[in-house]
Parts: structure tokens; sequence; C-alpha cells
């Protein structure tokens, strides 16, 4: 059938559509009970965290499988159900598509209040792990020659090995920053610069054109806090800007 008809008023079909409503507010009410029960102790999970997040991604990917992807799996279960009933009763095709579109509506949600969280998350674990390098890593260290002994003008937060000419001797040394400072790069810089860059990637989702503007905030994020790598990143960027197979991504 097309368009809505007589039987879209009756009783059944109401009630139909009813309990259907009843069924996603319960999908929605599940996805928050999950992300509340793991609040505190994904709390005690960041207090203990060291230099690295990979118990972070896994935290992460177990809980976008309870809420996404099995919550996902239920609706549409109950879609075909629904659907199903509704013919029965004599629905017309308008109606059950309105309604069953709703479950769209309801998984896009969910994966972009994931989204959200999941940036959250790796965001607030970085801000742990920077402060435990900053603990760690004294800036007022003395550097000093391996030839002369003088002190060297070194940059302990690099990220790549740098070769420092001794301005007494004239001597090469090669500087090899910390593991816990490289590590920053991947560990803490990258999941700010997510979380920097956020609200023009989700705009990328529905608005092609806001993809440039991602990656612009992104790359800038990062050329300004690994300066090491600058040009790396730059290429990297400059890719993405001119190649459509990027730029076309939502």
């Amino acid at each position: 059938m097309g368009l809505f008809n007589s039987a879209d008023s009756t009783p059944e079909v109401k009630a139909t559509v009813e309990r259907w409503n009843g069924f996603l507010k319960k999908i929605e009410a599940r996805y928050y009970e999950v992300l509340q029960q793991t609040e505190a102790p994904l709390d005690g999970v960041i207090a203990n965290i060291q230099y690295d997040n990979v118990i972070i991604h896994n935290i992460a990917n177990g809980l976008k499988n309870q809420t996404v992807t099995q919550l996902g799996e239920k609706a549409d279960g109950g879609a075909s159900k629904f659907e199903a009933e509704m013919k029965k009763l004599g629905a017309s095709s308008d109606l059950i598509w309105s309604e069953r579109n709703k479950i769209h509506v309801l998984k896009n949600w969910m994966e972009i209040e994931y989204l959200k969280f999941e940036v959250g998350l790796f965001a607030r674990a970085a801000k742990k792990i920077l402060e435990n390098v900053n603990h760690h890593i004294d800036e007022k260290k003395m550097h000093r020659c391996t030839q002369c002994a003088a002190d060297l003008k070194i940059n302990v937060f690099s990220f790549m090995a740098v070769n420092i000419k001794c301005e007494s001797c004239g001597s090469v040394n090669t500087y090899q920053p910390d593991d816990r400072v490289r590590a920053l790069e991947w560990y803490v810089i990258t999941p700010l610069a997510e979380e920097f860059a956020f609200d023009e990637k989700l705009k990328a989702r529905t608005d092609k054109s806001a993809m440039k503007e991602y990656y612009k905030k992104f790359y800038g994020y990062l050329m300004q806090n690994v300066p090491d790598k600058k040009q790396y990143y730059e290429r990297d960027m400059n890719e993405r800007l001119t190649n459509p197979m990027f730029t076309n991504f939502a």
C-alpha cells in the first residue's frame, strides 16, 4: 500500500506504533546506562595510567561493541518484527517506512554520541599521560658534550634523534630523546589534536566541505606541537586537502 490509509488510525496500529517507540526509548536508555556504569571504573583506570593508552583502546573497543554494535543489532531485529506486525494489521507502507526510519536516526545518534564519548575519553587519558611524562622529565637536566663535557643546548621534548654541534669543541653529539617523550606524539598529541578538531570532523559527516577544515585544524595542531615533524605533517595534510579520496570521505 502507498500513502497513509484508514488502517493507520486503528487502535491496533496505534498501539503497535506506541510499543515500537517505547522499544526505541529503551534502546536509548540502555545506551546511557552502559556508559554511566563505566564512569567510576574509567576514572580509576585513567588515574592509574602510565605512559600509553593501550588499555583505553581495549576498553573503548569493548564499549563500542556493547553500545553501537549490539544495541544497533537489537534495534534492527526489533524493526523486522515491527514491520511484519504492521503489515499484518494492514498499515500503509508510508507509515511503516516513516516509523522504521527511526532506526536510522537512532543508530546515527548512537554513533555520534559514542564518537563524542570516545574522543573525550582518549583526551582525558592523554592529559594524564602528559602529566606523568612532565613529572618524569627534568627540563633543567644538564646535557654535556661527550668530548669536552661542555653544556649542550638540548630540547628534551624533541621527538626525533638530533645531531647537536658543541659550541665549545665543535664535536657533534647525537641526542636521543627519552622514549616517553617520543610516545607523546602518539599517545598524547594525536588524541588531543582529534579533540581540538572534532567539531569539524563531526560537521564533515553531513558536509563534505568541512573535511578540509578538519584536516587543516588537526594537522595544524600536530605541526604546532610536534615541530620536529612539521614537514612530514604538512606534506600529509596537503595530500589530503588535494586528494578527492580523502576530502570526499565523511
